[in-house]
């Protein structure tokens, strides 16, 4: 990462990192009190891509930082995304199909009350991110989970049970695509299946594919709408730089339908669901979908050797935890049933903040109890702090010193 110059800011102390990472403001370091390290929230602690930092100061330069314009049919940051798609993933998207939206969900949520109604089944994979259940259930639709299968070391979406779904009169489908938080890159021939299930039983699929920037080695995202057997599938896709890039505060996603009518049925709904797009935003999705390619790459292999660390650690450390090194994203599932089984505890979140100051995320809100997910997105010494952490909340055994260290730094 010599271009960022990530690893050159990094220090090998634990300590010294938390303290730096304190004074930030967002809701990752200030959820918990100073002496908790939390590894939950989907936010990276790096420093942010210069380009993108570039394009901001640039607006606030010139004093234009107020309302974005997000209804025109031809901006800059359509057209960078447009070509992202193009050159990324080989998928042509016309700049004028894009739709600007504040975030992801606000996509997933349009497609839900454009392509369902009150009552009616909506599928998921489960685990699912947790704004999944609460999308479909605060719109009165019913979630129906359809649990996902570990097979040949793969997180795999289960085809039989995503088939009684659809036969059973599912109207939509929420595929996370890479998924959160498995990490799995959905095959080629796992994805077409998904289209031919939802062609014959006409159900809409919504695609948030967020986390389509961060793919490791060795495997590759095609976009669910790209497919030829996708073609006749009605579809809504989610796109943004906000995990790729680490700038989900500046509020910048983009709704790409699959055609004319899906279109016409999001232009149809209030303007009041597309609002809410930040004008720093749009020009930090624009630098980073058109000149950030460097910084991601150099920041995928930051991860990567973070994600060989933690699969390491926790082999050697934490034997009892069943863990797969995820094909995407910056997210560990671990497996701690075996654990919760011996301790007779349901609660391994509360009991990990409260023995070793450490916040991972509750499995059992992805609707899957028993499991961790846990943010390895973060300087490699606070990897390392995260595993020694797990270790000591897992086992209970004695408290860390880092936590009275980083309270009085």
């Amino acid at each position: 990462m010599t271009a960022s110059g990530q690893t050159s800011r990094i220090s090998a102390d634990p300590v010294a990192e938390m303290a730096g990472l304190r004074g930030r403001t967002n809701e990752k370091w200030r959820r918990h009190g100073s002496e908790v390290l939390p590894a939950s929230i989907a936010e990276m602690d790096f420093p942010v891509a210069t380009e993108v930092r570039a394009a901001i100061g640039a607006r606030l330069a010139a004093s234009d930082i107020g309302y974005a314009f997000s209804y025109t049919q031809d901006s800059p940051a359509q057209r960078a995304v447009s070509q992202w798609l193009t050159s990324r993933f080989d998928w042509p998207v016309l700049p004028n199909h894009i739709v600007f939206y504040a975030d992801v969900m606000r996509v997933m949520e349009a497609g839900i009350e454009a392509f369902s109604a009150p009552g009616d089944a909506v599928v998921t994979d489960v685990p699912a991110y947790p704004s999944f259940f609460e999308a479909v259930r605060e719109r009165g639709r019913e979630i129906v989970g359809n649990p996902m299968v570990l097979r040949d070391g793969r997180w795999q979406v289960d085809l039989a049970g995503l088939e009684r779904a659809f036969r059973d009169g599912a109207r939509a489908y929420l595929l996370c695509s890479p998924h959160n938080p498995t990490g799995e890159v959905h095959s080629v021939a796992e994805l077409t299946r998904i289209a031919e299930l939802a062609r014959a039983h006409r159900v809409t699929v919504l695609c948030d594919e967020v986390h389509s920037p961060l793919i490791y080695p060795g495997r590759r995202h095609v976009p669910f709408a790209s497919l030829p057997a996708a073609r006749e599938v009605r579809t809504l896709t989610a796109v943004s730089a906000s995990k790729g890039w680490n700038i989900a505060g500046l509020k910048c996603a983009f709704g790409i339908p699959g055609d004319r009518a899906v279109a016409e049925a999001l232009m149809a709904q209030p303007a009041r669901m597309r609002d809410g797009v930040g004008i720093l935003g749009a020009a930090a999705s624009e630098a980073a979908f058109t000149v950030g390619d460097r910084w991601l790459g150099e920041t995928m292999g930051y991860l990567d050797g973070n994600r060989r660390l933690l699969a390491g650690l926790i082999a050697a450390e934490l034997p009892e935890i069943r863990h797969h090194r995820p094909e995407s994203t910056y997210l560990a599932w671990l497996d701690c049933r075996r654990i919760a089984d011996r301790l007779g505890e349901d609660d391994l979140t509360g009991r990990v903040l409260r023995e070793a100051n450490l916040a991972v995320t509750d499995g059992a809100l992805f609707g899957s109890p028993g499991f961790l997910r846990l943010n390895f997105a973060t300087p490699r010494p606070l990897v390392e702090e995260t595993v020694r952490r797990l270790a000591v909340g897992l086992a209970a055994t004695e408290r860390p010193e880092i936590a009275v260290a980083v309270a009085h730094h």
